[in-house]
């Protein structure tokens, strides 16, 4: 897919925000971050906050929830902090008929003020719910973002700090972890700062019998990026790692800078997102060989001056039918993101701008497909300004 320009397409009449967060309804949930999955028709999905507050959460220690198409939402489960885990910025993986996820926060974990992070399992109905695993930080992880992936029988996960201490990483680099259903955790990998990177906060990618990832920081420092502009690797099981290609971000080069996402695995490339760099500082979609590491910059987005393009796209990609569909946390008609889209031959469409509030605003998560539509999160706006789930049809 060669570079190609953004073009606005007129807002698609299909689109609707189907449920807002927190209207007229108590200890609902509050700033859906993470991607929904789709399990006998229906959405579910994770809160970072809301919920129930106390103490340890005063904004809410975030929930577990289910959604019709129609956006009739139900919360399974409300987490209560301190040892249950709390804030869960990653989505859910649906494993032998549960729902398995981690909590960036909580846990018994007593190293990280306000708790390293969890593991979780809660039944598909939500009346019950068991923490698998507490991070401890140190030399083991602490702060776990990002969804988890079923590789090989297990499950596994990133930590954005803990494991090594040096250099910039003072609370340590992350780490890379698997751990089985009945809570057996091990460290697969600790990442060394500097040219190794540093700092894993997306989703891993299985595909051909491996791990691939990104680091948002590490790898090569220029001066656009003191603490390096991100990474790709690939990790074996065992931990044996390679790192695939280091980002170069600088005023010539126009690459980009700070992946904070998912790759997505497509004709031996993978594709992502930098959430830095490009022409303006406002990110690019990539595609990196699997075998090579060779990369191509596919779009540079180019917000707010010139186009209505989007800006910061924090999501993994999605695959629909060859066309690659994303979104971007700020950019579009109202800087308030956009969905966007780009077709076989690398051309970038913006499908939709966001408005703010009452309207959705700020997504973070990937869209999903249902039965012809696409759906989606915001982390800002609808009635309430406490998030949204759209639906739109491309």
């Amino acid at each position: 897919m060669p570079q190609a320009f953004s073009r606005q397409l007129p807002a698609p009449t299909s689109y609707k925000v189907i449920y807002s967060f927190g209207y007229g309804k108590a200890s609902d949930g509050d700033d859906p971050v993470a991607d929904l999955i789709v399990r006998g028709g229906k959405f579910y999905g994770t809160t970072q906050f809301g919920g129930k507050t106390n103490g340890r959460c005063y904004l809410g220690c975030g929930t577990v929830f289910t959604m019709s198409s129609a956006g009739v939402e139900r919360v399974l489960y409300r987490f209560k902090g301190g040892t249950d885990g709390a804030a869960p910025a990653a989505g859910l993986i649906a494993l032998d008929g549960a729902f398995f996820g981690t909590t960036s926060g909580g846990g018994a974990g007593s190293q990280c003020a306000g708790g390293c992070g969890t593991v979780f399992e809660v039944s598909a109905d939500g009346k019950s719910e068991k923490i698998l695993h507490s991070f401890s930080g140190g030399s083991d992880g602490a702060t776990p973002v990002a969804t988890l992936v079923a590789f090989r029988g297990f499950l596994y996960g990133a930590t954005e700090y803990g494991g090594l201490t040096k250099g910039s990483c003072f609370s340590g680099c992350g780490t890379i972890f698997s751990v089985s259903t009945t809570g057996t955790e091990k460290i697969i990998y600790r990442f060394k700062g500097g040219k190794d990177g540093a700092q894993p906060v997306a989703p891993l990618s299985a595909t051909a019998g491996v791990l691939y990832g990104t680091t948002q920081y590490g790898g090569l420092t220029t001066g656009l990026c003191s603490t390096g502009c991100g990474t790709i690797f690939r990790l074996s099981a065992s931990g044996e790692k390679k790192t695939l290609y280091r980002f170069t971000y600088a005023a010539r080069s126009k690459d980009g800078a700070y992946p904070a996402a998912g790759l997505l695995a497509m004709h031996r490339e993978l594709y992502g997102t930098t959430i830095g760099g490009g022409l303006l500082g406002d990110g690019v979609v990539f595609k990196v060989n699997e075998s090579s590491g060779a990369e191509t910059v596919v779009h540079r987005f180019s917000c707010c001056v010139t186009t209505l393009d989007g800006a910061f796209p924090f999501a993994r990609l999605a695959d629909v039918n060859g066309t690659i569909y994303g979104t971007t946390r700020a950019g579009g008609a109202a800087n308030a993101g956009a969905v966007f889209a780009i077709d076989s031959a690398g051309t970038e469409s913006v499908l939709y701008s966001f408005q703010g509030h009452p309207d959705g605003a700020q997504p973070q998560a990937r869209v999903t497909l249902l039965s012809g539509v696409l759906y989606g999160t915001t982390t800002g706006g609808g009635s309430a300004a406490e998030g949204s789930v759209f639906r739109l049809a491309p």
